[in-house]
């Protein structure tokens, strides 16, 4: 019983990490996917704290902009994420990941907005930020983890 479970677990191991690249990918698009509807849901429900669009760029190019540069971010991030684990000698903790996801977010968010004129996503201050960033490290979580039951 337990040769058969070990061979089933080296199977999945096996069939995720055939491909990295495809991996990447089919992250990005789905944290494309979550951040968008999160950062439109805010603008919505919050337009006094967080603007999207100038007199350029509409609605939906600054959704496209901001959150594909974000989405890029946070794609980045995963190889020295994937490092620190190394150099610790452990798996992170789904825990430590959203903790290093939240900062991550947070600059990744600040920074975005700083360029509002290139990206179209204006914030009211830097607590909004911290929310955001908070929110879309919990949505981002969960996508995430989903995926990884997908892929095993």
């Amino acid at each position: 019983m337990a040769k058969k479970h070990a061979q089933s677990v080296s199977l999945n191991v096996a069939k995720t990490s055939a491909n990295p690249g495809m991996v990447l990918v089919t992250s990005y698009f789905v944290l494309f996917a979550v951040n968008a509807l999160v950062i439109y849901l805010a603008n919505i429900y919050f337009p006094q704290y967080v603007v999207l669009g100038t007199f350029n760029i509409n609605l939906g190019w600054s959704i496209f902009h901001s959150m594909g540069t974000l989405a890029l971010i946070n794609i980045l991030v995963i190889p020295f994420i994937r490092e620190i684990e190394k150099w610790k000698g452990r798996m992170l903790t789904p825990m430590e990941w959203m903790v290093k996801y939240l900062v991550v977010n947070f600059v990744g968010i600040w920074v975005i907005t700083r360029f509002s004129e290139q990206f179209g996503l204006g914030v009211s201050s830097w607590f909004v930020v911290l929310v955001l960033a908070a929110v879309l490290d919990l949505v981002q979580g969960v996508a995430m983890m989903q995926i990884g039951k997908v892929q095993k």
